[in-house]
């Protein structure tokens, strides 16, 4: 990727998060008067960044599904935790994305090792 192309994608990529942040935000529920789902979107791209930092000094995909599943732990138990009051029904529902994603992360990472 050339340097016109990095830094289209500097702009493009959290232009894109930020809209579908708004988009997903609409009528939602806040915490402390930030939708959640905005701050969900922002966990996402904040733990993707934290990751890529070293993936990319060491110029390797190794842990790139590892990752993704932690992307997707962190949000559900931030989700579910700011949403206030959860019914059963939300936290089978998030226990079983957790466990879902813990599982393919962790198979998909000793495969890699």
């Amino acid at each position: 990727m050339n340097r016109s192309q990095t830094i289209k994608s500097l702009i493009i990529v959290p232009t894109i998060g930020i809209l579908v942040a708004l988009a997903g935000s609409q009528n939602g529920l806040s915490f402390n008067g930030v939708p959640i789902f905005a701050l969900c979107v922002a966990l996402a791209f904040l733990v993707n960044w934290l990751a890529f930092v070293p993936a990319y000094s060491m110029q390797s995909e190794k842990f790139y599904d590892f990752t993704g599943s932690l992307t997707y732990i962190s949000v559900t138990i931030v989700a579910l935790l700011l949403s206030g009051k959860s019914d059963l029904r939300s936290i089978i529902l998030a226990a079983l994305v957790m466990i879902w994603a813990a599982r393919l992360g962790t198979f998909l990472l000793r495969r890699v090792r």
